[in-house]
């Protein structure tokens, strides 16, 4: 239920003793019925309610006072966090009537965005996580993988063959790639990636992998500057919020680029972005072009 169908208290506090028990779900609605009083009505009700909430701001003071309030059960959905990930994949594909080994398990994990959270800290804690893969994403790649296996066990093959990379991770590689100086992977990783998001449509996948990679160069000349500023390792990732990791392809890409040819680089894919946009060129062509910009330096 939303708001356009929404009912009045007295509705789903069900005053009316002879009407059925019915279930009511409400999706970001908690803020219209968050009173004392009317908390204290539904909690006595014989209806089923329970509210949807994407976020809840848990520093709101009336919404301690419902977090407090012994009459209301609170669930929490809190997507899996590293290693969390493997578990719950492979307690799911055991639901699914079918198997997953640790191993594997690591391997779809990588690929759905593992390791490519952002972590949220303060006073040295980490108090936030934003995840690159959703659960409904994770759901969907074991469907499919659980079918293929036809009851046998996953394996890593399968993995390969079936699974589309999140779109963070092909980037995370195709730049640890780059500053392996490791031109044929970089060139499969690019084509894998147009091959997966094109959906017909060469232009747009072009100018998003373009995209991308300034997204991961910008990430580079950040931390090129951090380096300049002598910032330490805990610095910087209290500072970026990032896992060691990430850190480490970043600082190894650092290496391989000057701070000049970075922001030269970044400079460049600018341009072919405006051209991808704007030009006739064919997209393969300017592909080649960013290509050529990677390793001219």
């Amino acid at each position: 239920m939303d708001a356009e169908s929404f009912s009045a208290i007295s509705d789903l506090a069900g005053a009316d003793l002879f009407a059925k028990t019915k279930i009511y779900a409400l999706k970001n609605m908690i803020g219209l019925f968050n009173s004392k009083a009317n908390i204290a009505s539904l909690a006595v009700s014989k209806n089923q309610i329970i509210f949807l909430e994407e976020k809840l701001d848990k520093r709101s003071a009336d919404n301690k006072k419902l977090l407090a309030n012994k009459a209301v059960q609170i669930k929490e959905f809190v997507l899996p966090h590293g290693r969390e990930v493997d578990a719950w994949l492979i307690a799911r594909v055991q639901a699914l009537g079918t198997k997953l080994s640790a191993r594997t398990a690591d391997v779809l994990a990588v690929a759905l965005g593992r390791d490519n959270a952002k972590e949220i800290k303060a006073g040295g804690k980490v108090v936030a996580v934003q995840e690159v893969y959703n659960l409904w994403q994770a759901e969907n790649e074991l469907q499919k993988l659980a079918c293929h296996a036809a009851g046998a066990e996953i394996t890593e093959a399968d993995v390969a063959s079936l699974v589309n990379l999140n779109e963070e991770v092909d980037a995370f590689e195709l730049t640890n790639a780059i500053a392996d100086g490791n031109k044929q992977k970089a060139l499969f990783l690019m084509d894998r990636f147009l091959r997966q998001q094109s959906g017909g449509e060469e232009k747009g996948a072009v100018i998003q992998l373009n995209a991308l990679l300034a997204e991961q160069f910008r990430s580079v000349a950040i931390v090129h500057d951090l380096i300049v500023q002598k910032k330490s390792e805990v610095e910087m990732l209290e500072i970026l919020g990032w896992k060691s990791g990430r850190l480490f392809i970043m600082s190894k890409v650092a290496a391989r680029f000057s701070a000049t040819s970075v922001l030269g680089l970044l400079a460049k894919l600018k341009a072919l972005d405006e051209e991808l946009k704007t030009g006739s060129v064919p997209p393969r062509v300017l592909l080649d072009l960013i290509i050529t910009q990677l390793w001219k330096e």
